[in-house]
């Protein structure tokens, strides 16, 4: 399995960083919005780090309640999310790992 960012290190960095400093960081409504931050939250919050990083490569979600708006960007979610984290400098190339 080839893995093109680091996300394990992109999942603990969303969990373990305080809900008001992610959203000043990410909420900037181009495209990221307050409906993209809840479901971002509601991915985080539901999945352990190798179903975040499984629910990232599929680009599929967890079972989780969706509200009117979040279910409105599922389809975008991912792309638009990923382009934020990279603009913001979370989303770092994987390191590659030598073969033994």
């Amino acid at each position: 399995m080839s893995q093109q960012y680091d996300v394990p290190n992109l999942y603990n960095f969303l969990l373990h960083t305080p809900e008001g400093g992610l959203r000043k960081m990410l909420v900037d409504n181009k495209p990221f919005t307050e409906a993209h931050f809840n479901l971002m939250l509601k991915i985080v919050r539901a999945c352990s780090e190798s179903q975040f990083t499984e629910h990232f490569e599929k680009q599929d979600y967890p079972k989780i309640k969706m509200g009117p708006a979040e279910i409105k960007l599922k389809e975008k979610f991912w792309a638009e999310a990923m382009t934020t984290w990279n603009n913001r400098g979370l989303l770092t190339p994987a390191v590659a790992t030598k073969a033994a």
